[in-house]
């Protein structure tokens, strides 16, 4: 069975709860993937700048392939091939005035927007092939270890920082919704005392506040309840360092993205200064997972099916990990389509610790799909037989929430 074509949609809507509390708006980009039949899959990828022209460009070349090569289909929109290169490779200019590029990436690159669109490409591919064969997606990745996925919330801040009592209240509404972990985001803790926003460092008067306010979180959650935070990349190595001795006491689960992501070296010399687990990989691809494994530099793997090539790449991902001895978390940038795919992901992954899900107060994006059972089951993502991802389009949600001069597929 042949791809006839790959599609985008864009939906916009509300964010009730953005990064740092407060009020947002977000789009999300769902692709469907159509197969010879009238079948079709369904994907997700994050609006971010040259997506769109990403997805234009594989619908310009990989329409035509068949829809079994998801594998080669990825690699070859991350890294081309070699010439003579393979007899259905195209060339030349393709239909909408594309340049047909057969020795790299569209992009020349293989991360970036050449491989989040790919990724939503592979989830949408992943799908069909699961509906053809009439088998569960997890199916496809090597079977199942478990019947759901956990799920942590990322809640990163409540709105007025300075009121201990709504960190509390956070914290008890979490725990009490049957969520058994929960993130919160260290560069938004503490925006109250920050002095000077380029600099990359943390302040005593900017930790002592930062540890009196997950002190609270920790008090209300509990002994028992998981924590992490996220650095966002913010900070440099001594403050870092200096971050995580005052949070030392506090038993998070890890500590992630410290400092900027491009240097292994940077994450490996704070780890070695500290006992609090650092988790890496939010924007990676496999070998970027593989070059801080060599080095020593993390201790967590946190990769998101958005960004890392898919489905199939993330299981690479897993494996490397796995042999490792390294435990694997699932970052989570997307709405209810993207968590499902990961949760399989995750079903299929011996070493799966959990899966990030960040917009718990915003409904329609847990909503613009549906499937037979809910998106979470006691702070888990219960998955059942349902061929390929189990789901279809909430059409009236999408319609209700297409972005300006979208149509509904």
């Amino acid at each position: 069975m042949k791809i006839t074509d790959i599609r985008m949609m864009r939906l916009y809507g509300p964010r009730d709860h953005g990064v740092g509390g407060g009020e947002a708006k977000i789009y999300k980009v769902i692709i469907r993937v159509d197969g010879e039949d009238g079948q079709y899959g369904l994907g997700e990828c994050d609006h971010f700048a040259g997506v769109r022209e990403c997805i234009a460009y594989m619908r310009a070349y990989f329409v035509g392939r068949s829809i079994f090569s998801i594998n080669a289909v990825i690699s070859e929109m991350l890294y081309g091939t070699a010439a003579p290169h393979p007899a259905e490779a195209k060339s030349g200019i393709m239909p909408g005035n594309i340049n047909a590029v057969q020795f790299c990436s569209p992009t020349a690159t293989p991360w970036g927007p050449a491989v989040w669109a790919a990724s939503g490409v592979d989830i949408a591919l992943t799908d069909l092939v699961g509906k053809v064969l009439g088998t569960p997606a997890y199916n496809l990745l090597g079977g199942k270890f478990r019947d759901q996925s956990r799920v942590y919330l990322d809640r990163s801040s409540p709105d007025d920082i300075t009121d201990l009592n709504a960190w509390r209240d956070m914290a008890k509404e979490t725990a009490e919704s049957g969520f058994s972990q929960m993130k919160f985001d260290i560069d938004f803790l503490a925006t109250d005392q920050v002095d000077d926003a380029w600099n990359r460092s943390l302040s005593l008067k900017m930790l002592n506040r930062i540890v009196e306010r997950l002190t609270a979180v920790r008090e209300a959650a509990g002994p028992d309840f998981e924590i992490c935070v996220d650095c966002h990349m913010q900070y440099n190595v001594p403050d870092s360092v200096r971050l995580l001795k005052v949070l030392e006491p506090l038993n998070l689960l890890w500590v992630e993205d410290p400092t900027p992501i491009t240097s292994p070296d940077s994450c490996a010399e704070i780890r070695k200064k500290t006992t609090t687990a650092i988790c890496v990989g939010e924007m990676f691809i496999a070998e970027q997972f593989r070059l801080f494994i060599d080095h020593k530099a993390c201790d967590i793997l946190h990769p998101d099916v958005l960004f890392c090539g898919g489905m199939h790449e993330m299981r690479k991902i897993a494996d490397y990990a796995e042999l490792n001895h390294i435990p694997m978390a699932i970052h989570g940038n997307g709405g209810a389509l993207a968590t499902i795919a990961a949760a399989h992901v995750g079903a299929a992954s011996r070493n799966f610790t959990g899966l990030e899900y960040h917009f718990i107060e915003t409904p329609w994006l847990a909503e613009y799909v549906k499937r037979d059972l809910p998106l979470f089951r006691d702070g888990h993502v219960p998955l059942d037989d349902a061929p390929g991802l189990g789901i279809e389009l909430n059409e009236e949600v999408c319609s209700k929430h297409l972005a300006d001069g979208e149509s509904l597929f």
